[in-house]
Parts: structure tokens; C-alpha cells; sequence
């Protein structure tokens, strides 16, 4: 199966869950959630490292989740992901020695390594994304759901924060409802070969 096909099968769901590794993976789940007029749940978790002497030391385990949906902010407007970073993420993937050079030269900031996440973590975050559609499908909670278009956890200070809608500055979505136009999700990489059916 090839991405596009992943994509044209993905975006007959109703509700899209995102719960991908890669910020390339989450641009796709949030360009294809404006393109086809879904509801998107993003998930990520994270587990930030120090130095601790000579030892590496666990600073905090974090988890977010956004609810993104058709004709609001997007999750590059939440700054989830961006063009740069999805390009240095590329080039670190790909070509390992430009990618050291432009971050060293000062073109590219050096992404953060972080600690791979671990079950008990990532099953937090899994739940908190089923309750968050929950508590859309069925509104149970006593305060308004535009007040939780994202949520973010620790573990280490045992808090929970919530972002409304209206904190997040909604930027010109050229994509939304463009539906499957070519090229798909407007991307180049995506376009259907000339002697492919439609």
C-alpha cells in the first residue's frame, strides 16, 4: 500500500486519531483533517532528558493531546510541527552530514533528543485522547469543550494544563475542504501518476 492509498482509505473515517512518531506523520494527519473536514486528536508524548554529572537523568514524562477540528487553528498553528522542522527531521533522516553542517552553520536548530517513550506513558496519552472524543461525542464535562482544545500532562509535577480554542491564533487554511484535488493534501509527493486511474 502506498502513503496516498493510506491516506484515501484514512479519510473516510470519521474522526482521525494521530498517534505517530514523526512530525512529518502529524503534518499529514493535520493536513489531511482541514482537506477532508475531520476532527483530528493528536497525541505525543515525551520523556526530556539532562545531565545529571556524568549521567543522563530523566527530567519529566509529558504527554499532550490536541483536538483539532474542521475551520479552527490547526496543529501548525499550535506549532506542533513546522515547515522547518519537518525539513530538518527530513534531512536528519536522509542526509545525515548536510544536516549536521546547517545546524552547525546556524541554519538549523538542533532538534532535541529526548528519551524514547515508554508503555505506561504512552497508554496515559492513549486514554486521554479516547476521553477526549468521548467528551465530544457525548458532552460530559461541566465547563464548555472549546476550553480543551489541548491538553497537557507531567507525571513529574502531577499537574494537567488546558489551552481553550480562542488562545491559539488561527492562520489562512488554503486546504481546508479542498477534499482530494490534486496534488493530494497539496503535496507535491502525493500526486497521482499519470497513467493511474482515478
Amino acid at each position: 500500500m502506498t502513503a496516498r492509498e493510506a491516506i484515501e482509505i484514512a479519510a473516510t473515517g470519521d474522526v482521525g486519531f494521530s498517534c505517530v512518531d514523526t512530525l512529518e506523520a502529524r503534518q499529514v494527519a493535520d493536513l489531511m483533517a482541514a482537506s477532508f473536514l475531520m476532527p483530528l486528536i493528536d497525541v505525543g508524548v515525551v520523556i526530556p532528558t539532562r545531565k545529571s554529572g556524568d549521567a543522563i537523568a530523566i527530567g519529566d514524562a509529558c504527554g499532550r493531546i490536541d483536538y483539532v477540528y474542521p475551520g479552527g487553528s490547526t496543529l501548525s498553528d499550535r506549532d506542533v510541527y513546522s515547515a522547518a522542522r519537518v525539513r530538518a527531521e527530513y534531512l536528519r533522516g536522509t542526509a545525515l552530514d548536510q544536516y549536521r553542517e546547517e545546524v552547525q552553520a546556524g541554519y538549523i536548530k538542533g532538534m532535541v533528543e529526548e528519551a524514547p517513550a515508554v508503555i505506561t506513558l504512552n497508554m496515559r496519552a492513549a486514554a486521554a485522547a479516547v476521553n477526549e472524543y468521548i467528551a465530544r461525542a457525548y458532552p460530559f464535562r461541566l465547563d464548555p469543550n472549546e476550553n480543551f482544545a489541548r491538553t497537557e500532562f507531567s507525571l513529574a509535577a502531577c499537574e494537567e494544563d488546558y489551552t481553550a480554542e480562542a488562545a491559539f491564533e488561527r492562520g489562512n487554511n488554503s486546504l481546508l475542504a479542498r477534499g482530494n484535488l490534486e496534488p493530494l493534501l497539496g503535496l507535491p509527493a502525493l500526486k497521482r501518476p499519470r497513467n493511474a486511474a482515478a
